[in-house]
């Protein structure tokens, strides 16, 4: 498909010291040393290859593992929502709001061969929730033209779109900042466990098109109909996620896990709780192990990999990670 080849033969140049056009100081790249982790889940809704002709049927390239973990520079692995489609990633720990940008979504979006100032860009709405079941949106603005549809041969300024993911190419992400939601209070920002993605549709048909928060038609590249279209979204990282000025789940409910680097058991404690879930993933989202402990109870970890680990607990309606390292 024309997106596909196109990113690829991108990829050289979006790393090279003239591919600056759209990066700005906000821009977070894939291996930026704020980031803590990465999506551990993902799941997509697909939406529709033309929202206009659903006879079309819905996009479908990619799966949606490629959105978890970390994003390797050189990969085109992706998972395309198409017109409308959703994606809603969790994560090993809560995402706390700390000083600056929390999070980051990252696109693969690709320069314009021949004006270094414009890229290939798919958007989309950014949503995130407390609980998975109430979300609130982040307020995003389209100040670009909207006039002339912009479609799969037509470049865009991504300066033009603010609090839309997707505005940078492939490799860096656009940042998100809780303190913009403060005031919410359909959301706790301090425990974010939800990040939902939904494309944007860039029609600027008002019967179909996606509006920012002033009403104004979004344009961006429409119609995309085929199996990559719509926004290709390749993971989702969090930003000083461990933030000193965050109090830890951990001192909140009194759990323990030692030893901490482990070799062959971890032992987790909690207070007042006899048995609980656990879950054991990797730092790119996947599950090592996973059953059912008791407060106290050795679990032995000794097959484990050398590496850095999260175990997730499950009790009750509670939900807590803690980061161990495997010796």
């Amino acid at each position: 498909m024309y997106k596909i080849l196109c990113t690829l033969l991108a990829l050289p140049v979006a790393y090279s010291a003239t591919a600056q056009h759209n990066l700005d100081a906000a821009a977070i790249k894939f291996d930026d040393t704020r980031i803590s982790q990465w999506a551990a889940t993902c799941v997509v809704e697909r939406g529709w290859l033309d929202i206009a002709d659903k006879a079309q049927g819905y996009a479908s390239a990619g799966a949606d593992q490629n959105a978890t973990g970390p994003l390797s520079p050189t990969s085109t692995n992706i998972v395309s929502l198409g017109d409308s489609g959703v994606a809603v990633l969790t994560f090993a720990e809560p995402i706390h709001n700390v000083d600056g940008p929390d999070f980051a979504v990252f696109e693969n979006g690709f320069l314009d061969p021949v004006d270094s100032g414009r890229a290939f860009l798919e958007l989309a709405f950014v949503e995130v929730s407390s609980d998975g079941v109430n979300y609130v949106r982040f307020p995003a603005y389209y100040n670009g033209q909207d006039t002339a549809q912009i479609d799969n041969f037509t470049y865009a300024k991504g300066q033009d779109y603010v609090n839309l993911a997707g505005r940078y190419i492939h490799g860096y992400g656009t940042p998100f900042d809780l303190e913009a939601l403060r005031d919410s209070a359909a959301v706790d920002v301090d425990n974010i466990t939800h990040v939902r993605i939904v494309d944007v549709i860039g029609s600027l048909d008002p019967a179909i098109g996606s509006k920012d928060a002033d009403g104004r038609m979004i344009n961006d590249p429409y119609a995309t109909a085929f199996a990559s279209g719509g926004f290709d979204l390749t993971g989702v990282a969090v930003l000083n996620a461990t933030g000193t000025n965050i109090t830890t789940p951990e001192a909140i409910d009194n759990i323990s896990l030692r030893p901490n680097p482990a070799t062959n058991n971890i032992v987790i404690s909690i207070d007042r709780i006899h048995t609980f879930y656990y879950q054991i993933v990797n730092i790119s989202g996947k599950t090592i192990l996973q059953g059912n402990a008791g407060s106290g109870a050795a679990i032995g970890v000794s097959g484990l990999p050398a590496g850095v680990y999260y175990c997730i607990l499950k009790y009750g309606n509670t939900k807590r990670a803690i980061k161990f390292v495997k010796q």
